[in-house]
């Protein structure tokens, strides 16, 4: 198996295009993102000749100045490639000096034997609801739950307004009030920034009486237009602005002729009327999911938008260096 780094963007996303596995996260313009938040994009080609078999686009983190490690989220590992291929595939990185690779697949990957596994925690949504927009806006509407129809009519009834801009001090002050609001620890400013000077990022921006009250990033690649950023205003809360602001990205997803709207991460779904598998859930337009997760509120707000939820296989890390494997896992612990 020849393994070799690829350097032509067009040859790169056309091999995901053409076998409808586009994935943003594996998209040449998000490894230039990556690069400059400061994270080398590493993009591999697994074949025999000229025939690519599969290609991996990985991004190196460093630990302090002696370790690395390499990240690969969301890739598509296929069926044509046997295990002998991810073998070929470790060894090239155990070679190239990471103390571990993390491997985050879109669907489950075939196990080399002589590589050991260490299950842990998907840094991406291991869970997304994806809604299928090929159906005309009527159709659409009427899939809704009634109240999120009605909560998008309340916005535009109201006078809400929603712009396809790239205002960044827009998003960063509605950003900066969703974290306190909600506890969590933001990117920067300049993440931010950077991601929306990128080919094919959106923001949209939901105004009323002249002032943003919410907002969202969204990316487009293949046949998807994926639901990236959500932020909001402490007031006017009343008014609805994000189910406006949500139909308004999937009437943009129709604009571009995409197939999909992927509304991102939410709880681990399953249909109302299959097995019960928790002890506690909650149920909101067809489906139910952990009443405990820590994004239940998140959740019932997008199913009630309709779609398909989408799992992908549990995230592993596969060690190269295993003394310092294990020192990196200790010391992680106390930071």
């Amino acid at each position: 198996m020849e393994i070799k780094i690829c350097q032509d963007r067009e040859v790169w996303n056309q091999y995901f295009l053409d076998r409808k596995q586009a994935e943003f996260l594996q998209s040449w313009q998000w490894g230039e993102f990556q690069e400059t938040v400061g994270r080398k994009a590493v993009r591999l080609q697994l074949g025999e000749g000229e025939k690519i078999l599969a290609q991996f686009q990985g991004f190196v983190h460093k630990i302090g100045r002696l370790a690395k490690f390499i990240y690969f989220p969301g890739f598509y590992y296929p069926d044509i490639l046997s295990p002998d291929g991810l073998s070929d595939w470790l060894s090239w990185l155990k070679m190239s000096g990471y103390m571990f690779a993390r491997m985050e697949p879109a669907r489950p990957v075939a196990k080399a034997d002589n590589f050991h596994y260490v299950k842990t925690a998907s840094r991406q949504p291991q869970h997304t609801l994806r809604l299928k927009v090929t159906s005309d806006e009527t159709a659409l509407l009427a899939a809704m739950h009634a109240k999120t129809r009605y909560n998008i009519g309340l916005a535009e009834k109201k006078g809400v307004e929603i712009k396809n801009e790239k205002e960044i001090e827009v998003f960063w002050e509605l950003n900066r009030a969703t974290a306190a609001r909600d506890k969590f620890k933001s990117h920067s400013r300049e993440y931010y920034d950077k991601m929306l000077a990128l080919e094919g990022v959106y923001q949209l921006s939901a105004y009323f009486a002249g002032r943003p009250i919410a907002a969202a990033i969204l990316i487009s690649f293949g046949e998807t237009l994926t639901y990236l950023h959500g932020v909001s205003a402490n007031q006017d809360r009343n008014l609805m602005a994000p189910y406006l602001l949500q139909w308004r990205a999937i009437e943009l997803a129709r604009k571009l002729g995409k197939e999909y709207y992927d509304f991102g991460g939410v709880a681990r779904l399953y249909r109302k009327d299959g097995v019960k598998t928790e002890p506690k859930e909650t149920c909101f337009n067809g489906f139910c999911w952990p009443a405990a997760h820590k994004w239940t509120g998140l959740t019932r707000f997008k199913v009630g938008f309709g779609g398909e939820p989408r799992a992908r296989p549990e995230a592993f890390e596969v060690p190269f260096k295993n003394n310092l494997y294990r020192i990196f896992n200790l010391v992680k612990k106390f930071i």
